[in-house]
Parts: C-alpha cells; sequence; structure tokens
C-alpha cells in the first residue's frame, strides 16, 4: 500500500509542477504586463521552477529505488504544489476586491506578490531535500556495491 501511494504521489507531482508553474507563469504575465515590465525581471521567480524540474529530471534518469518510494518526500511535494496552486486561482478568481471594482482588475496582484516569496522557499527546500535524496542514494549505491566486492 505505501509503495502504491509513493508512486501516486511521485507520478502526481510531475504534474502539479506543471500546473503550478503555468499559474505562476500567468501571474506574473498579468502582473508585470500591467506594469509595463519586462519579463527578464521575473528570472528570480521562476528559478526555482527550474531547478526543481531539474533535480526531478536527475532522480527520473538516475532511476533511484529509493528515491521512489519515499512517500513522505513525495506527499510534501505534491501538498507544496497544491498550496501554490490554490494560491495561483485565488489570485485570479478573486473578486470581493476593490481593485476589481474600481479599476477593473481581474487579478489580485497583492495576494499574489504577497505569498510569491513563500513559494520560493517552499520550492528551494523541495529542491534541497530532493538533493539530499539523491545524495543519499548514491551513499547507498556505493556502499551496496563495496559490499559485493568484499564478499
Amino acid at each position: 500500500m505505501k509503495d502504491v501511494l509513493a508512486k501516486l504521489f511521485g507520478f502526481l507531482k510531475y504534474i502539479l509542477l506543471i500546473v503550478s508553474f503555468g499559474l505562476i507563469f500567468f501571474g506574473i504575465m498579468t502582473t508585470y504586463s500591467r506594469l509595463e515590465k519586462p519579463l527578464t525581471d521575473a528570472v528570480s521567480i521562476f528559478l526555482p521552477f527550474v531547478l526543481v524540474l531539474l533535480s526531478f529530471i536527475v532522480t527520473m534518469i538516475m532511476n533511484s529505488n529509493l528515491y521512489n518510494s519515499k512517500l513522505l518526500f513525495n506527499f510534501v511535494s505534491c501538498l507544496v504544489f497544491v498550496v501554490t496552486i490554490i494560491i495561483g486561482l485565488r489570485s485570479i478568481f478573486d473578486k470581493n476586491m476593490l481593485l476589481f471594482y474600481k479599476y477593473q482588475i481581474n487579478f489580485n496582484p497583492t495576494f499574489f506578490a504577497d505569498n510569491l516569496s513563500a513559494i520560493e522557499f517552499m520550492l528551494y527546500m523541495i529542491f534541497t531535500a530532493n538533493v539530499l535524496l539523491i545524495i543519499c542514494d548514491l551513499l547507498t549505491k556505493s556502499n551496496k556495491a563495496k559490499m559485493s566486492v568484499e564478499k
């Protein structure tokens, strides 16, 4: 049961990563187009998404059994992406704000900006945990190789 849930959350985290990136990208595009800022100013916002994606790709290439069996890591990754999706959706669909009625802005940039740093922090933490899992996997593989050579 534990392995099935870990694989389910492991698959679901890739889909949630794409959806959360899309919502954050939409929010950045909406905010920056309204402020007439270039999109190159948002590179630091997209950096944690790229790091998390690259670390997920590395673990897929490694075909890590330790990584795929980590139910807690996969669950927390899915939870972080769901929180990011909820923040993005609330920023888009929040109609009970003064800006909506006064300026006809169909996006809540203040809520989005207030939570953007928390999203970046959570993504950096997922990246760090993923790197630690990769290191643990490499260490266990090298220990198993040493054990088999000694026998």
